[in-house]
């Protein structure tokens, strides 16, 4: 039929102890734009797990959104199969290892459930994490405890167990080049928004959207607003995936032109010169250290200068540029690594390399600064090291 397009799969999961409930209202305020699936995890004790089910029961490309315990599983989503992510929604989330104070909180609220019942476990848990306006909201708090009490005790262990259990996902951020909605709420004590504003620092292509007046249950507390929010992030990633112009045509070949240029450079120890491809105010992470942030054009300059001198080759591939509007722009590339341990003396002459290679990527923010395509932050990372025989 002239003029049909097969709608998005969107894929909403969901936090722990939340089933369907928690995404209902925002599937049905957004059933013109995606198909929407919502998945819940009872029975899992797995993050992993839940993430393989959820990779298997879907069929294709999807966009992915998750709730609380459903963000970090929709970032081992993400680790496990990025080919098959189009964008990222984290909402209510956090990527931090679990604290000291972390695993007696949790054994408690399993102390609850085993002496009352999960109805005792839904005041002692739940009603903390609503904002006032969640709370004095009758109808909603009585759905949100028929929910909880839904779940069996021995499924809340399996999702405690989960958590406390859960792979370190900081280091991924910086691997994520989908655009990607970070969404709190204001009055959210247990997933803040300064919590969201750090991920948002460690994401090149992410938005973080701030809800006036709710809580940790975003989605019900607030639902055409986390549904508007979605479907703006929605569109967008649309518009950018579809746009074949001249004019994004042209700006692709520069931005990419540009990181193919740096990393010349960077081979090549002209230290000024890729400096200079840096904005002011442009910000490094460095692959051997990816959550150590360089800030300036000046200390990026400096931390290049400090450098040993070795041989080094960087090879790029499989680069993709994703275009925000004219004047913005992520180019995500492959790198493999050989180096050596000392600088060749002359272009005629040879090193030997080291036996290790390393594979990883770099996530390069690009920005139009009077003309000009500069690299407003570059993140760096390592997925694969082989090391050769000795």
């Amino acid at each position: 039929m002239a003029g049909f397009t097969t709608k998005p799969t969107l894929v909403c999961l969901a936090g722990l102890l939340c089933d369907q409930r928690i995404w209902k209202n925002i599937a049905t305020q957004l059933e013109k734009e995606a198909d929407v699936k919502i998945i819940s995890f009872a029975g899992f004790d797995d993050l992993t797990a839940m993430a393989q089910h959820v990779l298997s029961s879907i069929e294709g490309d999807f966009a992915l959104a998750g709730h609380s315990m459903g963000g970090r599983v929709a970032l081992e989503i993400y680790r496990l199969a990025p080919q098959r992510v189009t964008h990222l929604a984290l909402l209510n989330t956090g990527v931090h290892p679990k604290s000291d104070k972390e695993i007696p909180g949790r054994m408690r609220l399993i102390d609850v459930a085993t002496t009352n019942g999960m109805s005792a476990l839904a005041e002692q848990w739940l009603t903390p994490m609503m904002s006032p306006k969640g709370r004095n909201n009758g109808e909603l708090m009585a759905t949100l405890r028929q929910m909880v009490a839904s779940y069996s005790l021995e499924d809340f262990k399996k999702q405690i167990h989960a958590l406390i259990h859960r792979p370190n996902a900081e280091a991924q951020l910086a691997q994520i080049s989908v655009p990607t909605l970070l969404l709190s709420g204001t009055e959210d004590t247990w997933s803040p928004v300064d919590q969201h504003k750090e991920m948002q620092d460690n994401i090149s292509s992410s938005e973080l959207v701030v809800i006036e007046d709710a809580g940790h249950m975003a989605p019900v507390e607030e639902p055409a607003k986390v549904a508007q929010a979605l479907k703006r992030w929605l569109q967008t990633n649309r518009r950018v995936k579809n746009d074949q112009t001249i004019e994004n045509i042209l700006i692709e070949w520069q931005c990419q032109k540009r990181v193919t240029h740096s990393i010349n450079l960077l081979d090549q120890g002209r230290w000024q010169e890729l400096a200079d491809c840096y904005t002011e105010d442009g910000v490094l992470f460095r692959p051997s250290a990816p959550t150590e942030k360089i800030e300036g054009r000046e200390a990026i300059l400096a931390s290049f200068t400090a450098r040993p001198a070795k041989e080094t080759c960087h090879v790029l591939a499989n680069q993709e540029t994703q275009i925000i509007h004219a004047e913005h722009a992520i180019v995500t590339s492959r790198v493999v690594l050989f180096a050596a341990n000392k600088k060749a003396e002359s272009l005629e002459s040879m090193v030997q390399a080291n036996a290790d290679v390393f594979i990883g990527r770099f996530v390069d923010e690009l920005k139009r600064v009077q003309g000009e395509w500069l690299i407003a932050k570059r993140q760096g990372s390592i997925e694969l090291h082989y090391k050769g025989a000795e």
